[in-house]
């Protein structure tokens, strides 16, 4: 047998072999648990408790599917445990396939957890190669992460994903995991999420609403922003998408209330830092372009825009001013980023106090400065139900 018939014999023989190997390390969907959410608490003897919303593709309707009252599409599991790698212990052991969170767009805090501080928790769920760090993170308020969870929501078969895409469209406020780890870790800003409940409609249904910002200080939740401050913290975090300010240009009257209403069709922010005699100062400007919704006023917009666009700018300028002001004094926290500013534009003077950035920042100056432009008002000038005269 010649030399190079041994070479084709042994390539042959090795070649086989690779094809017997097959996927020695595969894992069958019908083995996983796809977990879709997953809620944080805190029980009433102080242990952690998770919960797990997961999806039963026999509950999924398909094409094929027709007539016949459908499967539950998700299956919503919970457990206690002295920490959290007990509390997951224990749910797998409520399960038949292993729990997978390759799928997980929720991540919802309890309140009662939050203000407690949960970052060990966090760090549990997040450290496996499955966690998706592009998730959403939510804070529920007046309620738990389970009862969140449990809660059905008629527009999507799976709950979580009707929480996924009110966050995804970011018409209120919307937090990806990793901006909060990023802010967890850091000494120039502090955390902050959207806060979720739920609300009871007709008939016994009910939905979702976010509606609040959760602020944090630190891993601790220390309170909520809502309404025109919540508007205000959007503003100047640059997520404004989509949004519709109101303010009062007359008295009300019987037949106008006297409100003219603007969709925000653009708003740059621009914060600046200075340091003067060791003390950071900030100035907070907002440029902003808008449009007109509504005029219930008695005036036609064609020789008022001026005057309407001077007494928004000075409505946003107060709202953001006190928005700041309550952060310094009621919450300490700096959930603006300030002190990441300060960090770029002036790096040797931050070494000097970011260690210090908890007690400095209620103390620092911030002046706000806003501007605001109109260049649309609708097809009428007046106000369409206003008789000619």
């Amino acid at each position: 047998m010649t030399l190079s018939r041994i070479w084709v014999g042994c390539l042959t023989l090795i070649a086989c072999l690779g094809f017997l190997t097959g996927c020695w390390d595969r894992t069958e969907m019908d083995d996983l648990a796809l977990v879709m959410a997953s809620g944080l608490d805190l029980s009433e003897d102080g242990r952690v408790e998770i919960t797990l919303q997961i999806a039963l593709p026999t509950g999924i309707p398909s094409a094929l599917q027709s007539g016949g009252k459908a499967a539950k599409p998700v299956l919503v599991v919970s457990a206690k445990g002295k920490d959290s790698i007990d509390a997951l212990d224990r749910l797998q052991q409520q399960l038949s396939r292993r729990i997978n969170l390759g799928h997980r767009g929720i991540i919802v805090v309890g309140e009662k957890y939050a203000r407690r501080g949960f970052d060990q928790v966090l760090d549990t769920l997040l450290r496996s190669p499955e966690s998706r760090y592009n998730s959403y993170i939510v804070t529920a308020y007046g309620t738990t992460a389970k009862k969140i969870l449990e809660a059905p929501y008629l527009m999507e078969i799976i709950p979580s994903i009707g929480i996924n895409k009110l966050q995804y469209s970011d018409f209120s406020l919307s937090v990806k995991t990793d901006k909060f780890i990023d802010a967890l870790a850091s000494f120039g800003k502090s955390p902050v999420t959207g806060a979720i409940k739920i609300m009871k409609q007709g008939a016994g249904q009910q939905t979702y609403i976010i509606d609040k910002a959760a602020v944090y200080k630190r891993n601790k939740l220390v309170g909520f922003l809502s309404g025109k401050e919540l508007k205000a913290f959007r503003l100047v975090a640059g997520r404004s998408r989509d949004m519709k300010l109101t303010t009062q240009m007359e008295p009300p009257k019987k037949e106008y209330k006297g409100t003219v209403t603007i969709r925000l069709l653009k708003a740059t922010p621009k914060i600046r830092t200075e340091i003067k005699n060791g003390n950071p100062e900030v100035s907070v400007s907002l440029n902003a372009l808008g449009s007109i919704l509504s005029n219930d006023t008695s005036m036609d917009m064609s020789k008022v825009i001026p005057l309407v666009e001077k007494k928004f700018a000075a409505d946003l300028q107060e709202e953001i001013t006190k928005t700041i002001s309550h952060t310094q004094k009621k919450f300490k926290s700096d959930i603006f980023g300030f002190g990441n500013r300060i960090h770029i534009e002036h790096p040797y003077a931050w070494k000097k106090m970011k260690e210090d950035w908890d007690e400095l920042y209620p103390k620092a100056s911030v002046q706000v400065k806003t501007v605001m432009v109109l260049e649309r008002v609708g097809r009428t000038q007046a106000p369409a139900h206003q008789q000619k005269k």
